[in-house]
């Protein structure tokens, strides 16, 4: 297994529009699932553009990740989730320390369910 929950990689995101954009993205799923399925795992979208919904927003900082900074003020957003495989990862950035982690997922719970 190359990458694990909690991980920040970079995939090419799918938008409503078709059309597809690199960007960093945070493993939700738990490493059984990827190893149950193959390299299957699920990920939360993270970008600096926060217009649209803000509601359903995570602020992330550089205080909150291991490995990597980024140069824009982002956020997680906790509504759009995609499943992806091993090969779609572009790179790995780092990943979110765990008490972040568990107020991420307790966000994406709040937005969707």
């Amino acid at each position: 297994m190359k990458y694990q929950q909690k991980d920040i990689v970079e995939v090419s995101f799918l938008f409503p529009d078709g059309t597809y954009k690199p960007h960093p993205a945070i493993i939700v799923s738990n490493d059984q699932l990827q190893s149950d399925e193959d390299g299957m795992f699920y990920l939360v979208l993270i970008t600096s553009n926060d217009w649209l919904n803000p509601q359903y927003s995570y602020p992330l900082t550089d205080d909150m990740i291991v490995g990597h900074s980024f140069s824009k003020n982002s956020v997680v957003k906790c509504q759009i989730i995609a499943g992806y495989i091993d090969r779609d990862v572009i790179r790995k950035l780092g990943s979110i320390k765990q008490k972040y982690f568990d107020e991420i997922v307790d966000k994406i719970i709040l937005s969707i369910f």
